[in-house]
């Protein structure tokens, strides 16, 4: 488990751009939104599994978002009961989910359709959030993180793999 962090740490700090992290960060939380075990959260995490992005900042950006995910979930069902019972929502809606492969979708259930919409909105807002978050994690935060890692590598033996995992990053200010 530690191992993991410290590789987190790493590939924040691996990266030349930061873009490249808060891209996977930011869809990272789009998958948090959509309901997991639907076709359509599948259809958007392998696709994104293919991509060249930074996958530990994705899997570790939705581990940490399913988390805090429930205090979130009551807003995007009322969001997507308020979206499907709109009258122009109504009758396209029921055209589309007419068509045969469609309803495995479940783009008729309110929970389903809310986080949908609430991720595909929001994405914009999480890429910058996260990209702010990146870049003030290189200026400030990477290489207090690497001295806590080096200390506690040189006390602790357990946590001597976490200071060569990050001793093998380069230094922070050629990144930025």
């Amino acid at each position: 488990m530690f191992l993991t962090i410290a590789r987190f740490f790493k590939t924040i700090s691996a990266y030349r751009k930061s873009w490249i992290i808060a891209f996977s960060m930011a869809s990272g939380l789009t998958l948090v939104l959509i309901p997991g075990a639907t076709l359509l959260w599948f259809l958007f995490f392998i696709p994104l599994m293919l991509v060249r992005i930074n996958q530990a900042a994705l899997i570790g950006t939705m581990i940490l978002g399913r988390t805090f995910v429930g205090l979130v979930d009551p807003y995007t069902e009322r969001l997507g009961y308020h979206l499907l019972t709109r009258d122009f929502l109504y009758e396209p809606m029921g055209r589309f989910l007419s068509i045969p492969v469609v309803g495995w979708f479940r783009l008729d259930d309110s929970f389903v359709f809310g986080g949908l919409f609430m991720g595909i909105a929001g994405w914009p807002l999480f890429f910058l959030i996260c990209l702010l978050l990146v870049i003030f994690y290189r200026k400030f935060v990477a290489a207090k993180v690497k001295a806590v890692f080096r200390f506690l590598g040189s006390k602790i033996p357990l946590f001597g793999k976490l200071d060569t995992t990050l001793a093998e990053t380069k230094t922070v200010d050629e990144y930025l």
